[in-house]
């Protein structure tokens, strides 16, 4: 079975290509365009991993992390890969959780596809230890 990635970015346009090289490498790509729609399909499909653009408008990137990893207990462990071109106005606080991994744009196909599958090696290898199938936050940015 494929691996499922909830993708949230408010560029339809950044979106829907980044969708189309993901999908080419075996990944079922949900689409979002924003937090608010993110959360309600997060509720009805428990996504795989979560990619989502940090400057949307209503709900940031941060802001849908912190709603996943405390109002929706399925989705707490999910992975969760904060992207901008902006990074710099992440300033994620001790208060809430961080993401898995933080990426600035432009991003490689190669960086993007090594972050996908190893923030998904650490949660495989987190679940076979017994532990929480989520692993614990690796803050890193580039």
């Amino acid at each position: 079975m494929a691996t499922t990635i909830l993708l949230v970015d408010d560029d339809v346009g950044a979106r829907r290509t980044l969708a189309s090289l993901l999908q080419r490498f075996g990944f079922r790509v949900i689409e979002a365009e924003d937090g608010p729609e993110a959360l309600l399909t997060a509720k009805s499909l428990v996504p795989d991993i979560v990619l989502s653009d940090y400057n949307m408008p209503g709900m940031n990137g941060a802001a849908l992390l912190r709603e996943l990893r405390t109002s929706l207990p399925a989705l707490a462990t999910v992975p969760f890969i904060l992207f901008s071109g902006y990074i710099d106005q992440w300033t994620g606080s001790v208060d809430d959780p961080a993401p898995d991994v933080v990426l600035s744009k432009p991003v490689t196909v190669e960086r993007l596809l090594g972050e996908i599958n190893a923030v998904l090696k650490r949660r495989r290898m987190a679940a076979a230890k017994g532990g929480p199938p989520g692993a614990p936050p690796a803050r890193r940015q580039g």
